[in-house]
């Protein structure tokens, strides 16, 4: 009898490791099939998902103003906070939206066609600085038009810089792309309705999900189990709502500096340049880098060498300021990672949410998420070489087992 266990047991075991091997030799080679099943999943259920990130980011003022509403000693405030908060923090929301669309996106709109119209004769400028340049016998020689031409890539009809201005970022295109994200069709719009409708839910149900996943994890896993996840879920949520907070308070700050910095340099692009500083600080560590190297090249081909170093040293000077003394203060201890991990983290995130999100949307949100996400990371591992650490110690005398 034990033997006839024993040969059945071996020949499941066998059976089992051989579909094992079918399922990833399958998985391996329909990779691709995989990856885009996976990328139409994510682009079918997308509403709710931005409907449910509208509604985590919306929570944290909502929150504030429902602990504020508290402290009240008005009943009919304390007794329907959560709607009245989550009223007001739409209005406060669509009012905002609103003022953007009609004062900012008209004179950023403006001064962008502007940027455009001008381009080629910026490149001239550009032009002669670099011929300047080279003229000062250099170590080294710089080719502007090879450096353009190396950027058209595999079109062959561009046989210019300036082909690459007229026919990339001309004034054509330009509108079509501000047409396909304000007028992209129907569905687009339906999307984005039904992402701001299905927010309001998931806010009104936001404690009552959280909840319900608690029972979940209770109901199916070990004691010890559910509780070290919702832990570490506690911590996931806290990270999260810090740095995202956090986040948008640096991109205001350089967004107000470096706006302010141009404006006084009188660059006509100040509200372009200021807004690309705001917004590529969401993308951690490149993000700023970035914006501050093309504000510093824009000033100085658009109003020369003195205007351009005078505004590439205040960008620098700000930027510093920002890495060293304001995102320090924001984030405290508790999202502090070192330079080489968030590299690493924001690459992995990055290509991620490229792959399964959108090449660029998908793309930036990999990165923004990256950072908690490695810090939660880094959180299992200390607690993990911590618990080792603590199991090898010899014990204590008196201790008793």
């Amino acid at each position: 009898m034990n033997r006839r266990n024993s040969s059945r047991f071996r020949i499941l075991s066998y059976f089992t490791l051989a579909v094992a091997v079918i399922v990833v030799w399958f998985l391996i080679s329909n990779l691709g099939s995989i990856a885009g099943g996976i990328g139409w999943f994510f682009r079918v259920i997308s509403p709710f998902i931005y409907g449910f990130i509208i509604a985590y980011l919306l929570s944290i003022p909502c929150t504030a103003m429902q602990r504020l509403f508290e402290k009240s000693k008005i009943k009919f405030l304390v007794k329907f906070k959560k709607g009245i908060s989550i009223a007001l923090i739409y209005l406060i929301f669509i009012v905002l939206i609103v003022m953007t669309l009609w004062l900012v996106l008209p004179r950023l709109f403006f001064s962008i066609v502007n940027l455009v119209d001008q381009l080629p004769a910026h490149y001239q400028q550009l032009e002669e600085f670099i011929a300047n340049l080279n003229a000062r016998q250099l170590p080294f020689n710089i080719d502007l038009e090879a450096f353009f031409m190396s950027l058209a890539g595999e079109y062959s009809d561009i046989t210019s810089p300036l082909d690459i201005i007229t026919n990339f970022i001309s004034y054509d295109r330009l509108a079509s792309y501000l047409s396909t994200i304000f007028f992209g069709g129907a569905a687009i719009l339906f999307r984005w309705i039904l992402a701001f409708i299905s927010s309001i839910y998931f806010l009104f149900e936001m404690k009552n999900l959280g909840n319900f996943i608690k029972r979940m994890l209770n109901a199916f896993l070990k004691e010890n189990a559910s509780r070290v996840i919702l832990e570490y879920g506690s911590k996931v949520n806290q990270y999260f709502k810090k740095y995202i907070f956090c986040l948008i308070m640096d991109c205001i700050f350089m967004l107000v500096a470096g706006t302010l910095i141009l404006v006084i340099l009188r660059s006509p692009y100040a509200l372009v340049l200021g807004l690309l500083l705001g917004v590529m600080n969401f993308i951690p560590y490149f993000g700023s880098i970035i914006a501050t190297l093309v504000a510093i090249i824009v000033v100085l081909v658009t109003q020369g060498f003195t205007v351009g170093l005078i505004g590439a040293i205040l960008l620098l000077v700000v930027q510093q300021l920002d890495a060293n003394f304001v995102q320090p203060r924001l984030y405290g201890t508790g999202l502090r990672l070192s330079p080489l991990l968030v590299i690493i983290s924001v690459s992995l995130g990055g290509s991620i949410g490229g792959a399964i999100g959108g090449a660029v949307g998908g793309t930036i949100m990999g990165m923004i998420v990256a950072i908690p996400v490695a810090k939660v990371f880094m959180n299992i591992v200390e607690d993990l070489v911590a618990y080792r650490e603590q199991k090898k110690l010899p014990p204590r005398e008196g201790a008793t087992e």
